[in-house]
């Protein structure tokens, strides 16, 4: 939940991620409405034309509830757009009852038996805290949910989970004049009377004034009708009301859901714009489900309804897909229920759920615990790469989850083994990764044989599954070059710690952090012919190695390989820009606007070794806006104004900022910063030199190539442009810091022991509170034993019972002790360096033995096999 401080963002078309109006532009595609229908729900068109004649031969169009609300959404008296919702979903859902048992295939139950369409309204869906100010507070119209798990049967009245969401709905009304029209068409088509909505009014105003009459005259004799008895009264009041209405007539009554403060959306913009904004409003909502569900959903799936026509949409880590015509909710009534069937008819996978090779525990299985609100709990088999041995990987609690639609998505979770991987606490990650890219696990490997520092060790990987072998191979067949297929892939490493639990006090390493890092760039460009081209703050984590801060650079999923002059080995292969929206290089993202505005023949621009240490700028100024503790509101106010303007704008805005930033001393003099970080801005100033000659660099270069085609000088002078005549380098950079902050960087600052409050961070950061119940019993004892070693309050008493059962678990969290320190993988003493300084003999130890949480199952499990 966001704290009543920080800054929500309303759903409108402005606030959108600038990546999805780029996708909806470029990643956007139709395929005919049954092959949707098939390749996303697995109804064959035989099947739904056989359950659209069934409709019709029942005639649901004539069912009281559906007939009654057709009338409610065609009125002219709606005012406002949310004066629709309601029928509908009375529609949808009287349909989802009446095909129970009626249609082939169509049970007592559906596979989810309790989904219900619902009407969200003006209620925002709570997005997870972990996006912070990136997450955008959506409200869809109406939403798929499973009514009983969620206790969602009738309208939503507190704020809705993603993870609760099966689909949304997006209303347009445009013109609602023209819906009463449709109806009485398709009434007149089936023979039915036709509905005179102007003698309605007529009769409406002649009731209005005859009501307004008798409140006068009731008025005038307000004492005389008090002394009539009550039950008269009640007669006479009754006799006005009792006429049959219009809507008796109609076996209807009218929706009292009006004056709802949903978002209104005019309706004075061209139909054109009217399309765009709604389009962008439903692409918002499938990124918050996409990025708000950890992980447990491939696809989402949305709809959007202008007027009574109705498109579906299909939205992954490829694309979008589109029905090619919509579909009328009156003149194709019996087509549309069918539909709505077919959604109610799906299986998990039907509304997104991973394929079953990450499957969920047996306590909770598909379908009655669809969908699930994280991974926690499922599993995958994996291989050891060296021993080829099978080991089930049980996935804990979600540690990261991309903000991301079309793209790699990627999402961590902690996990547990069932046999020795590493001595060391290990994450998974997995990624939607293109599939003709390099894989992960091989770049990391070149790295580590060239003897690059600062990368993460992997230990398993595994291919799981392509998108090309879901609905995609339906929508579009053998047509491969129809959009960019990706492969899901799931990678363990070890787990290393976030930045924020280093700088959110210890802000001044962060000048160490950019110098161990600029090195890694520079060994994987120079040794390894490899460049990461992701720079960002969830890519950059550090560990404690030798009892000191080490920085590792993760992420490898958008990495290239690279000739001796920096060119890319081979074409792009993934169609978004690389790199992170708030820290991609302003000439990537000036490249980025040009190719939205110009011809799909627009020459990208090459992402080079000098984006990436530009990217480490941005990183570093990230750190000092939302990492560091800052009481000041002004202050905080203006850094989260600042990084806005990262996130928010328009590319060619965003680009013009960093610009700015980098190249001029007054952008960064201005810049706010946290008070105690203010001896930082030298060093900074360090960066706008160094970037400030490269630019000039890079400017005169274009000038000579612009004065030699207009002069038609065929001579041309070599110009590195790798490293802009080599004015943007490693070593030029560290020299412009160094003469800008005088503060050497020592060794020492890094150490542990040097850090205060460090150790807790580690710890609170790493203590793991998952529920102890599934763990074997020995991981219960250890627990039990290592609270009473390090107790928070002296115990009242002491009885046998306890005694006992020490002596049954010392003796084996001795030798996963001994196991543990044997390991060789020195971190530091973090407890004990800092609250006993006067022991500087004590052994060194290791996280795992300073905190609990970080001795994994798998490790306990190995150290007392072995022991025994």
């Amino acid at each position: 939940m966001r704290s009543s401080g920080d800054v929500v963002r309303g759903h409108n078309t402005h606030s959108v991620n600038s990546f999805v109006e780029q996708d909806l532009w470029q990643n956007l595609q139709e395929v005919p409405l049954e092959t949707w229908i098939e390749a996303v729900l697995g109804l064959s068109p035989r099947l739904l034309n056989q359950w659209t004649a069934r409709i019709k031969k029942l005639d649901w169009f004539q069912d009281r509830v559906i007939r009654r609300a057709l009338v409610d959404y065609a009125r002219p008296t709606v005012a406002e757009e949310s004066d629709i919702y309601k029928p509908f979903a009375r529609i949808t859902n009287r349909i989802l009852e009446l095909a129970k048992g009626t249609l082939p295939g169509v049970g007592d139950i559906y596979p989810i038996e309790d989904i219900k369409v619902v009407v969200n309204g003006s209620t925002q869906v709570e997005c997870i805290p972990e996006h912070g100010r990136l997450g955008v507070c959506c409200q869809p119209d109406l939403l798929f949910v499973r009514g009983a798990q969620n206790n969602l049967s009738s309208d939503i009245e507190s704020p809705a989970r993603w993870v609760d969401v099966l689909a949304f709905l997006e209303f347009k009304l445009v013109n609602k004049g023209l819906l009463i029209q449709t109806l009485n068409k398709c009434r007149n088509g089936r023979g039915l009377p036709m509905i005179n909505m102007e003698s309605r009014k007529s009769r409406n105003r002649s009731k209005r004034s005859a009501a307004k009459r008798a409140t006068k005259r009731h008025t005038a004799h307000a004492f005389k009708a008090s002394q009539v008895p009550a039950h008269k009264g009640s007669s006479r009041l009754s006799s006005v009301s009792s006429k049959r209405s219009f809507d008796d007539m109609l076996e209807g009554e009218f929706d009292q859901s009006q004056g709802s403060s949903k978002k209104r959306k005019s309706d004075s913009l061209g139909s054109e714009r009217i399309g765009k904004g709604v389009r962008l409003l439903a692409a918002g909502n499938a990124l918050e489900l996409a990025s708000c569900t950890y992980g447990t959903r491939v696809f989402s799936l949305g709809s959007i309804v202008r007027d009574d026509k109705m498109s579906f949409w299909y939205y992954d880590a490829s694309g979008y897909v589109r029905t090619a015509e919509s579909l009328s909710l009156m003149e194709d009534f019996e087509k549309f229920a069918a539909i709505m069937v077919a959604f109610a008819c799906g299986h998990p996978k039907h509304w997104g759920a991973l394929p079953d090779i990450i499957s969920p525990p047996t306590s909770t299985p598909y379908p009655s615990s669809f969908p699930p609100p994280s991974l926690k709990g499922h599993s995958i088999q994996m291989t050891l790469p060296d021993t080829k041995e099978r080991v089930k990987v049980t996935l804990g609690k979600p540690i990261f989850t991309q903000y991301g639609l079309v793209g790699r998505r990627t999402f961590l979770y902690q996990i547990k083994t069932n046999t020795v991987v590493a001595q060391t606490p290990l994450v998974i990650k997995f990624s939607y990764q293109v599939v003709t890219r390099k894989r992960e696990q091989d770049l990391v490997e070149v790295a580590r044989k060239a003897g690059v520092k600062h990368i993460p060790k992997v230990h398993m990987w595994r291919d799981l599954w392509k998108l090309s072998e879901g609905a995609r191979a339906i929508f579009h067949g053998d047509n491969k070059d129809a959009y960019e297929d990706r492969m899901l892939r799931a990678l363990v490493y070890t787990r290393y710690l976030p930045l924020k639990a280093l700088f959110r006090t210890a802000w001044h390493l962060i000048p160490h952090m950019a110098d161990q890092i600029l090195d890694c760039l520079h060994d994987l460009r120079y040794k390894a012919n490899i460049l990461h081209q992701d720079i960002s703050n969830n890519n950059i984590m550090f560990e404690i190695q030798d009892g000191a801060v080490n920085f590792v650079l993760i992420d490898f999923d958008m990495a290239t390989t690279v000739d001796s002059s920096g060119e890319p080995l081979a074409t792009p292969s993934a169609k978004h820009g690389t790199g992170t929206l708030p820290f991609m290089a302003y000439e990537l993202l000036h490249d980025m606007a040009q190719l939205e505005s110009t011809s799909s023949e627009h020459q990208r621009i090459v992402h080079r070794l000098r984006h990436d240490f530009e990217s480490l700028l941005y990183l570093c100024l990230y750190c000092l806006f939302t990492m560091v503790e800052v009481e000041d509101a002004k202050i905080k106010a203006d850094m989260a104004k600042q990084l806005r303007e990262w996130e928010d704008q328009a590319y060619n805005s965003i680009a013009s900022a960093k610009l700015y930033l980098c190249t001029d001393a007054q952008g960064m003099g201005q810049l706010a910063l946290p008070t105690p970080c203010e001896i930082l801005r030298p060093w900074f100033y360090g960066w706008v030199k160094v970037f400030q000659r490269a630019h000039s660099a890079m400017t005169s270069y274009k000038n000579q190539i612009e004065w030699a085609q207009w002069y038609k000088d065929e001579s041309s002078s070599s110009f590195d442009i790798d490293t802009l005549q080599g004015t943007l380098t490693r070593d030029k950079i560290k020299q412009s810091l160094g003469f800008f902050y005088d503060r050497p960087l020592a060794p020492e600052d890094l150490q542990v022991a040097n850090i205060p409050g460090l150790g807790k961070q580690i710890e609170a950061y790493m203590h793991d509170d998952e529920d102890l119940a599934g763990q074997d019993r020995h991981v219960q004892e250890r627990s039990a034993v290592s609270e009473k070693a390090n107790p928070t309050r002296k115990p009242r008493n002491t009885t046998k019972r306890v005694e006992v059962a020490k002596k049954k678990t010392v003796p084996k969290t001795v030798v996963a002790s001994k196991k543990t320190t044997t390991a060789k993988l020195v971190v530091s003493p973090v407890r004990k360096q800092i609250q006993k300084q006067a022991e500087p003999k004590r052994g060194v130890r290791t996280l795992a033995a300073t905190t609990r949480s970080m001795a994994t199952r798998s490790m306990q499990k190995g150290a007392l096999a072995k022991a025994k």
